[in-house]
């Protein structure tokens, strides 16, 4: 869908800028996803943490009001063209800035136990999940600043992975012999923000690859798990 956009936008510097920023945006996100799972096991200082993490937050929440005004002073000038496109955009901008969010909600799970993760039952499993969704922000990036189909259908095809992985964490996390009350609600709101991290990453990836009518495939599964 990116290459098709591309050659579709006459102004080839804006589509460039807006890709520059979605990437940004991707980078950013990284880093708060990364830094609250430090906080979460204890490798990173809660108070020298929130500050640079919150604003990288923020930063994110501004990109994509950037892309938005962006792509909207396009359409203006450019009334009627490239309408799918400039949609197709702004939802990866959306599913990107929903990867900040959830990143945060983990710091916040690292802050309520005190950074004592590592200490969980199901840790080691936790850790290799928190690595696999890690490892998809970087290629995600790399495929919009690229265009790059191949890279997105690799990101799409481990995102696939990790769903039952995720999932098992579910499974795995009912069947321990009494967990304390806070472990076990820790764990299942990890869980949750990694099954939505991974989700997000999979819906802003399909815009690389897809037509628009089908961008929001990843989207019926968020819902699912929202519910």
């Amino acid at each position: 869908m990116l290459k098709e956009i591309r050659a579709l936008w006459k102004d080839g510097s804006l589509m460039l800028d807006v890709l520059q920023k979605l990437g940004q945006m991707v980078s950013d996100v990284e880093y708060v996803y990364s830094r609250g799972w430090e906080v979460c096991i204890g490798q990173a200082v809660v108070e020298k943490t929130e500050g640079p993490l919150r604003e990288r937050d923020k930063g994110v929440n501004q990109t994509e009001r950037d892309i938005r005004r962006m792509i909207v002073e396009h359409l203006t000038v450019n009334p009627g063209k490239d309408v799918a496109g400039c949609l197709a955009v702004m939802l990866m901008a959306k599913d990107v800035e929903r990867v900040g969010d959830d990143g945060r909600n983990i710091f916040h799970v690292g802050v309520t136990v005190n950074g004592t993760v590592a200490g969980f039952k199901l840790f080691d499993r936790l850790d290799d999940v928190q690595k696999g969704v890690g490892r998809l922000l970087p290629k995600l990036q790399l495929a919009i600043l690229e265009s790059s189909e191949q890279v997105a259908h690799e990101v799409l095809a481990q995102y696939q992975e990790l769903k039952p992985q995720i999932r098992g964490l579910y499974d795995a996390l009912l069947g321990l012999e009494t967990p304390t009350t806070r472990e076990a609600v820790a764990t299942a709101l990890l869980v949750r923000s990694f099954t939505r991290i991974n989700a997000h990453i999979g819906n802003a990836t399909s815009g690389v690859i897809f037509p628009l009518e089908n961008i929001d495939f990843v989207t019926r599964g968020l819902r699912q798990e929202r519910q």
